[in-house]
């Protein structure tokens, strides 16, 4: 709070100075050159280049000399208007500028520099403790006893005050001590104005010169940064660029604040990436900032600052692309602290790494086209076996191994465009089979995925295969309306891709024949029922199933018809029909004894047992 006390003159006469010697009575000193010798001696100090506290201090000293009083402070004026401590004397206790800094002078209840600022002139009081005008906590903090108020006026205006008093003695100033205090107050505002100038003056040379090398730092770092992107360097090369030149880890995220790429000095040691954790994104100021980042407002640190637990703070960048979010780009504080330098670094690395992943992004868009196009000619037939075999490799298809084809239907009315479309179910084949994005191509009402069989195409990888894709239609039904998926045959050579895809195509129709729309269809399992239902009459071979068991259906309550089903899917052995039915061998032979009996026919002759496997395809498909 308010002032600094300030020092009081005795009286009596000899009196001790500042330094303890006597001095002679006031009237008999020629006071007015001790206030012009200080003063050149100030100017001496200023002269050798010593910084404005230290001369706002000599001013302290000098004053409390040429008064002779043991303390003196001095106030400035702020922009804001508040006077604020600037430098403090006192005999005893010597440099008091810190503790005068402290102190705001002229706040409520502060009437005494109220009247020395509003008046322009000299106040005194010579009984503070009786006198309403000081600020009462104040006086007695500083065990002041009487107090003289001068102001430092420069161009009409108070810029600074000077006080002075003796600590925990009573003083009475004389009019001569005032008007000396006066003349030196005078003189040294018209000193402290000039050298607040000059330090205003020096600091902004500093700050141009500041704005001068932070301008060509960032041109430095556009350089390097445009260098790297035209000789090639991709996202992660452009962090590690961003991470050398900020000395600090820089993070690159996606929307979903998943690391894409990071980078960290080697010094610092880091096996992992720092990345801002799920806890501070969820603070309320946080997600507030990260909110707020915008074109116009593109960097933020959080958290603004730190508290236990809460590990380090993070400069967050908005990465806009197209004109829409795309991620963030972090430097992290670990090492050093942030500085605006840096801010001015990610928002430049923000817009470098934007520009390059729309780069790369239409770069991957034209490939894709690229290899779609290259797909659509694998399964039409119309290229050369050769020439397919040797553009293969350039779209990540080698047709040296085996491979199979996925077609999923779309819905008549799809929730997506085709285009969106096939980019989810490429890149959900991806996650979830753990392969590069795989090839496809967009057809009227479908997709065909292609594949690859690392394994060779042994039996147990197709069956990964199917429970995989299996995974992936399901994974889709949230967000893309399918129809029936359908897994080819084995692919081993050029000429087989036609084939596949057609065979595929005829299962849809089939699927779709029969209002089937739910799971995974693997053309293997069809056999001969592929032949029969591929001709396109499909209430032709519902009736014939129907009609080729409705005999034994109609016999009992089912029993017969489940143990003809169980012998054909055992292959007409009765050991294995019994095993699925937990029934004795014998009882299976009875049952089938009377399967013979209705139908006439006899169920473990060959063509008995390809009709009924062929019936009860039907009946399952037809019942799905």
């Amino acid at each position: 709070m308010a002032l600094l006390p300030s020092m009081g003159v005795e009286t009596m006469s000899p009196h001790p100075d500042a330094t303890g010697e006597t001095m002679p009575p006031p009237a008999t000193r020629p006071r007015e050159r001790d206030v012009i010798t200080a003063f050149a001696e100030i100017t001496g100090e200023a002269i050798t280049d010593a910084d404005l506290e230290q001369l706002l201090r000599s001013v302290c000293v000098k004053l409390c000399s040429v008064i002779g009083v043991s303390r003196s402070s001095l106030y400035l004026k702020r922009p804001d208007g508040r006077f604020r401590g600037a430098a403090g004397h006192c005999a005893d206790k010597g440099d008091l500028t810190e503790a005068v800094k402290r102190q705001e002078s002229g706040v409520a209840g502060d009437r005494f520099s109220r009247e020395v600022i509003e008046t322009g002139r000299p106040v005194l009081i010579d009984d503070v403790t009786n006198d309403p005008r000081p600020h009462r906590r104040t006086m007695e903090h500083w065990r002041v006893r009487a107090m003289l108020g001068v102001p430092l006026v420069f161009d009409g205006e108070v810029i600074g005050l000077l006080f002075v008093d003796n600590k925990d003695r009573e003083h009475l100033y004389t009019q001569e001590d005032i008007e000396i205090a006066e003349m030196f107050a005078q003189l040294s505002a018209l000193f402290i104005s000039q050298a607040m100038l000059n330090v205003r003056l020096r600091s902004q040379a500093s700050e141009i010169a500041r704005s001068r090398n932070t301008l060509a730092y960032l041109a430095d770092v556009h350089r390097k940064l445009t260098n790297a992107v035209l000789e090639g360097a991709d996202i992660h090369s452009v962090v590690t660029l961003l991470s050398d030149l900020s000395a600090k880890p820089v993070v690159l995220y996606d929307e979903d604040f998943r690391v894409l790429a990071w980078a960290a000095p080697p010094t610092l040691g880091l096996d992992r990436p720092p990345a801002i954790s799920e806890q501070i994104r969820g603070m309320p100021s946080v997600e507030a900032e990260l909110a707020a980042l915008s074109p116009e407002r593109p960097s933020a640190v959080v958290p603004p600052t730190l508290s236990v637990g809460l590990g380090r703070r993070h400069l967050m960048c908005r990465l806009v692309i197209e004109g829409k979010p795309n991620g963030y780009l972090s430097i992290v504080e670990v090492g050093r602290s942030l500085e605006q330098v840096d801010a001015n670094l990610a928002e430049h690395g923000a817009t470098v790494l934007s520009l390059q992943i729309l780069s790369e992004r239409r770069q991957i868009e034209t490939q894709g086209q690229a290899r779609d196009d290259y797909l659509s000619d694998l399964l039409r037939n119309t290229r050369d076996k050769e020439h397919l075999l040797r553009r293969g490799p350039q779209f990540g298809i080698d047709l040296t191994h085996p491979h199979v084809l996925v077609r999923f239907t779309l819905s008549a009315d799809p929730r997506m465009t085709a285009s969106a479309a096939q980019r989810l179910v490429t890149r959900r084949f991806r996650e979830i089979l753990g392969i590069d994005e795989p090839a496809a191509v967009k057809l009227p009402g479908s997709i065909i995925v292609l594949v690859p069989l690392p394994d060779g195409g042994s039996a147990e990888e197709l069956r990964t295969v199917r429970d995989r894709v299996s995974e992936v239609q399901t994974s889709l039904q949230a967000h893309l309306a399918t129809g029936a998926t359908v897994i080819s045959g084995v692919c081993r050579d050029v000429t087989d891709f036609p084939p596949a895809a057609r065979e595929m195509r005829e299962v849809a129709d089939i699927a779709r024949s029969f209002e089937w729309s739910d799971g995974v269809l693997d053309v293997t399992e069809l056999g001969l029922f592929r032949v029969v239902v591929s001709s396109g009459r499909v209430k032709e071979a519902v009736r014939f199933a129907h009609d080729y068991v409705h005999a034994v259906q109609g016999a009992d309550d089912g029993v017969l018809l489940e143990t003809w089903r169980a012998f054909v899917i055992a292959e007409g052995r009765v050991q294995g029909a019994a095993v699925a039915l937990n029934v004795h061998e014998n009882t299976v032979r009875y049952r089938m004894g009377k399967i013979k009996e209705i139908t006439g026919l006899d169920p473990t002759s060959l063509d008995v047992l390809l009709s009924a496997r062929l019936a009860f395809q039907i009946l399952d498909f037809a019942a799905r």
